[in-house]
């Protein structure tokens, strides 16, 4: 009998355990929906921080981590302090994908400002529609983007807009023989096509249209003496600044010498670090200039160069505006992946270093880009 009700007794006392530790667990899951009193406001980060355009994605950085200094030394978001969590997704869709799982499943991340190329956008696009987390590119222009999903927004404009404007830009400027060079991917290809319809619309004639591999390919001969032999006016690069730099050197070695256009890709001081006096001459859009003299640039260029000691890139200002734009969602959305992309679909006029942005329904926007020119070892506004 002692030892049954021994027995007895221990099982009673391991049932009431369990049932008091399951409450307990039960108390603290429902107090975790609750923001701690130390909370903070996450935002995800992606861009490219090492890689082939490692330089661009230095600046991105850069600008993300000013603009959240600003906020949280003006008070936070609602009173709470402004934390990034960065991560680098190497220009690589597969990375971005990964980083895109990571942030979706940490339920304290509110938004998501990511990423710069098309293809790491439209990789974590389905990832972040899924569980209805923002996403607001500060890069990607391929067409592509506009139907990824009702959580992903730009604050840049779309290469079929920007791809238009310089095919106009190039008719304008006479040139009717057009070769086309342009990154095997979703934004070199993209813009390529674009311009290509457009351009063609306008009487010009593409006299090729060849890809390359960003990253990859080193040796453009056999590309450019195709092209030699096509004899164009002129050569549009849809692709970045790296490329760009070692397609207009070798060229030159070749003894080519047409004028050269591209999008906002190429607008980068890098590619006049890389390029040269070989670069000198080359055409581009961007939406944002150091000359800028509109209080929200002249305010987002002193305060990055007290910072940073150097000038802010077009990419910088892309990504300072994203944040930004994110922090206001936070503000005045809440606490709420929702109620924050419900602020973005109807976002009008925020005036940034960028100009003024408004979302469509789509999540896209439209800016009037500048036409610049490399002269003099920098980028000028450029004046036919």
């Amino acid at each position: 009998m002692r030892k049954s009700t021994s027995l007895l007794v221990l099982v009673t006392f391991l049932v009431l355990s369990l049932v008091i530790s399951g409450c307990g667990t039960t108390g603290a899951s429902s107090d975790s929906q609750k923001a701690p009193s130390d909370a903070k406001i996450k935002i995800g980060v992606a861009g490219p921080f090492t890689g082939a355009i490692a330089e661009t994605g230095a600046t991105i950085k850069n600008a993300v981590e000013l603009a959240a200094e600003q906020v949280n030394k003006s008070g936070g978001v609602n009173g709470k302090q402004v934390e990034l969590v960065i991560e680098d997704d190497k220009a690589d869709p597969k990375e971005s994908a990964s980083i895109a799982n990571k942030f979706a499943a940490d339920k304290s991340i509110l938004g998501v400002i990511a990423n710069y190329t098309s293809s790491t956008t439209l990789a974590g696009a389905p990832i972040y529609n899924k569980v209805g987390l923002s996403q607001l590119s500060y890069g990607s222009t391929s067409p592509a983007v506009t139907k990824a999903g009702p959580y992903t927004f730009r604050d840049i404009t779309t290469d079929a807009y920007d791809g238009e404007f310089v095919a106009q830009w190039t008719i304008d400027e006479g040139y009717k023989n057009i070769a086309i060079l342009y990154e095997n991917d979703d934004y070199g290809k993209g813009l390529a096509d674009v311009y290509n319809k457009k351009v063609t619309s306008l009487g010009a004639k593409v006299v090729m249209q060849e890809p390359y591999n960003l990253g990859e390919t080193k040796d453009f001969s056999a590309i450019l003496t195709k092209m030699k032999n096509n004899s164009p006016d002129a050569l549009f690069i849809a692709g970045q600044y790296n490329e760009a730099a070692m397609i207009i050197k070798q060229g030159k070695r070749l003894g080519i010498n047409y004028p050269v256009i591209g999008s906002n890709g190429l607008y980068s001081d890098a590619l006049i670090k890389l390029g040269g006096t070989d670069v000198e001459g080359l055409l581009c859009i961007g939406a944002f200039h150091s000359s800028a003299v509109y209080p929200e640039a002249k305010a987002f260029i002193d305060s990055y160069k007290t910072k940073w000691g150097a000038e802010p890139d077009i990419w910088a200002a892309f990504a300072y505006d994203a944040a930004n734009i994110m922090f206001s969602a936070v503000k005045n959305g809440g606490e709420d992946r929702k109620k924050i992309n419900d602020w973005l679909t109807t976002m009008k006029d925020f005036k940034g270093a960028t100009g003024t942005t408004t979302f469509d329904e789509n999540g896209d926007c439209i800016k009037q880009p500048l036409k610049l020119i490399v002269k003099n070892g920098k980028f000028e506004m450029y004046k036919k």
